[in-house]
């Protein structure tokens, strides 16, 4: 199966989908035209986007002024 696999992509190029029970399950390509680049920059959108999500969202009303000399009690 993987010989005719890899002769349809030597053949043809692009990508080729697996199909288990009725749904596709795997996709194959030649690593060459696997972009790692743009792959990386998904997974550093993704850790910024989660990483947004985890910070607590501060209200305009919570947030603090820098506290000065003057503001503490003595």
């Amino acid at each position: 199966m993987w010989e005719k696999i890899k002769n349809i992509l030597l053949r043809e190029g692009g990508k080729c989908i697996i199909v288990e029970d009725n749904q596709p399950t795997y996709i194959v390509m030649k690593l060459e035209d696997y972009d790692i680049d743009e792959v990386n920059r998904n997974i550093d959108h993704w850790k910024q986007e989660e990483n947004t999500q985890n910070e607590p969202e501060i209200k305009e009303d919570e947030k603090k002024e820098d506290v000065k000399i003057e503001d503490l009690p003595f």
